[in-house]
């Protein structure tokens, strides 16, 4: 995933077309991760559990419509290779799973895909997407995307993915990238 285009002059570098197109995709973030990298990606659930409004990110609770009050699952998981690294670390919140989807710590397939193999459509909606903090403990910035999956039985779930930057490269100096961190790399979308 590096190089720029040849032949054409200002070109767009291949880190950032790819990275852009990861980002600004509504299909499945999984396939195109597994198409990116040229491997298959298990899930590993590192924590899921049931928690009030107060302790879920607030674009969560907007985007799913929940009350105070309420509460939902909030699921930390990652994204492996079949070596075991982290390709991204994601959040889901929902109050119940979809047709399709057991919504099991124990699944080891991608929620996207699983949604697919039982046939259970869905649309996303692309909340925000940019540059964050990877959650290691660390100051590495890496690329996010947030969005809610609309499933045809009404079910709702909120995603946040933070994608590895040893996988998914920020475009520096691309246009509509803060390097200062502050910038959403779509400025149609800004993070709330």
């Amino acid at each position: 995933m590096s190089g720029v285009q040849s032949g054409t002059e200002g070109a767009v570098p291949l880190i950032a077309r790819a990275t852009r197109m990861l980002l600004s995709s509504d299909g499945s973030t999984t396939l195109l991760l597994e198409a990116l990298l040229d491997t298959r990606l298990t899930v590993h659930v590192e924590d899921q559990s049931t928690v009030p409004v107060g302790q879920l990110p607030p674009t969560a609770v907007t985007a799913l419509g929940l009350r105070p009050g309420a509460a939902a699952v909030r699921r930390a998981s990652a994204l492996l290779t079949p070596e075991g690294a982290v390709v991204s670390r994601n959040t889901v919140v929902f109050t119940a799973p979809p047709g399709g989807w057991s919504g099991s710590a124990s699944d080891a397939a991608p929620l996207g895909k699983r949604l697919r193999q039982h046939g259970t459509r869905q649309h996303r909606e692309i909340l925000s997407s940019g540059a964050a903090v990877w959650p290691d403990h660390g100051e590495r910035r890496c690329a996010y995307k947030e969005y809610v999956i609309t499933c045809d039985d009404s079910a709702r779930l909120y995603v946040r993915e933070h994608f590895s930057p040893e996988y998914v490269h920020l475009p520096d100096g691309s246009p509509g990238f803060d390097p200062a961190g502050a910038g959403d790399l779509n400025p149609l979308r800004r993070a709330g």
